[in-house]
């Protein structure tokens, strides 16, 4: 991942509505809405399918983040684009993990981070946030690039989309239904989340 300044810079102007969101927070260029981002709390938001949910309620996953920055992106005819990297979830990157996956027998869960792409560069508005994670996901298998916001059901598509392209890989994952992979996707969301709720408990 790189830094937000390889990322192209212009002074923003109301173009639409993201454009006038990120005016209204007294920021001016295009680097400084994203770092402006990026400093948000990392936290799960009420619906994602909309990322101008992050004004309003102060926070964003990389969901969100990302979607607001691709659409502020997107109304300064700007070349940066939200994409969806599957990688392979383990204990590396959640400490916790394998205990959930170990039942099914299985060494990793595909799964999504968002980040921005800018020619040969990617950025994540989420390194360095709480989020639960051991370190910053570089390594993917696969990358889709996506508008900057979409549906769950179209998120949940590609998700299922690529499943099919691991389970084509991995027979441990090839036995298991679709439904059981999402359900044991779910319990290991669920363990991130309490490892980012013991990082931010006092000592």
């Amino acid at each position: 991942m790189y830094p937000i300044t390889v990322l192209p810079n212009v002074s923003l102007s109301p173009q639409g509505p993201m454009s006038r969101r990120y005016l209204e927070q007294g920021l001016t260029t295009f680097h400084a809405a994203c770092q402006w981002t990026k400093d948000l709390p990392y936290g799960r938001n009420t619906h994602s399918e909309d990322s101008l949910i992050l004004f309003e309620e102060g926070h964003g996953t990389c969901t969100t983040k990302h979607g607001a920055v691709a659409r502020l992106a997107q109304e300064h005819d700007l070349p940066v684009q939200k994409n969806l990297g599957f990688y392979r979830l383990n204990d590396e990157i959640v400490t916790g993990v394998n205990a959930v996956l170990a039942p099914y027998g299985l060494d990793f869960i595909p799964q999504i981070h968002c980040f921005l792409v800018y020619q040969n560069y990617r950025v994540d508005l989420t390194e360095g946030n709480c989020n639960g994670k051991n370190k910053t996901i570089e390594d993917y298998d696969f990358v889709v690039p996506v508008e900057p916001d979409i549906t769950q059901a179209q998120d949940q598509a590609c998700y299922r989309e690529q499943l099919r392209r691991y389970a084509a890989q991995f027979p441990a994952l090839a036995a298991l239904s679709e439904a059981t992979v999402i359900d044991i996707l779910a319990a290991c969301d669920r363990q991130l989340q309490y490892q980012c709720s013991i990082m931010l408990s006092p000592v």
